[in-house]
């Protein structure tokens, strides 16, 4: 009797032991309860990106906008002006600006510039950012908004109409943003909604070699221009 007094004595005494190394809080939590785990990250959240697109296409002097006109060969890495930003020909017209504008009649390259992003860029930012979240694609992407903008200066149709780069953006949540990906997306933007074949592209004679050639160049022009200024590409 004494050996099972005892046993109980012990036992008793290593319960209370436990029980005091268990409080949490001021409570006693019961034996064997584990505290409580780390929530999980969620890794399918999307990834913030530090790009402001309203604000990158403010003005003729906004980072987006000189990037375009770096791909056209208006602007310096710099941002400085180059000559051609004064006027240069281009299949038989006289452009000038940033944009190489050549429906801006007889204004100035200041006035031409400030023309054409009131009434051909900034009226399609909703509409760009809309087609984006459509996509399931971050609107406000550097190079996702670049790519499509840059388009949008060299031929509004291919970046707008039917099956161009706003309908298949939709294909980049498979394929992800990447300098490729982008470069393909503008290729295929000209090609004809019917036929998938390239048509009206008279400056490249129709040749996916030539067109896809200008697109590259294009593209790793604005990705100089804002890896010069800092930004990140292609957030992740």
């Amino acid at each position: 009797m004494r050996n099972a007094a005892c046993l109980a004595a012990v036992s008793i005494a290593l319960l209370s032991a436990c029980q005091n190394k268990l409080r949490v809080g001021g409570r006693v939590a019961p034996v064997g309860t584990a505290r409580p785990a780390a929530p999980i990250q969620n890794q399918n959240l999307p990834v913030k990106i530090d790009f402001d697109l309203a604000d990158a296409l403010a003005s003729p002097k906004s980072v987006l906008i000189l990037a375009i006109g770096h791909a056209e060969g208006t602007i310096n890495l710099d941002g400085s002006p180059t000559q051609a930003y004064y006027g240069h020909g281009d299949s038989g017209f006289n452009n000038v600006g940033v944009f190489s504008c050549i429906s801006c009649g007889t204004r100035g390259p200041v006035a031409a510039d400030e023309y054409y992003l009131e009434n051909k860029i900034k009226p399609m930012r909703v509409r760009f950012e809309d087609a984006a979240r459509g996509a399931m694609l971050p609107a406000n992407h550097p190079m996702l908004a670049a790519a499509f903008f840059t388009l949008l200066t060299q031929s509004p149709l291919a970046a707008t109409d039917r099956k161009g780069f706003l309908d298949r953006m939709a294909g980049l949540k498979a394929q992800g943003i990447s300098l490729e990906t982008l470069i393909q997306l503008s290729v295929d933007s000209y090609r004809d909604p019917d036929t998938n074949e390239f048509k009206d592209v008279a400056r490249f004679n129709n040749d996916e070699t030539r067109i896809r050639a200008d697109q590259k160049r294009r593209l790793v022009h604005v990705e100089d221009f804002l890896r010069n200024r800092g930004i990140e590409l292609y957030p992740r």
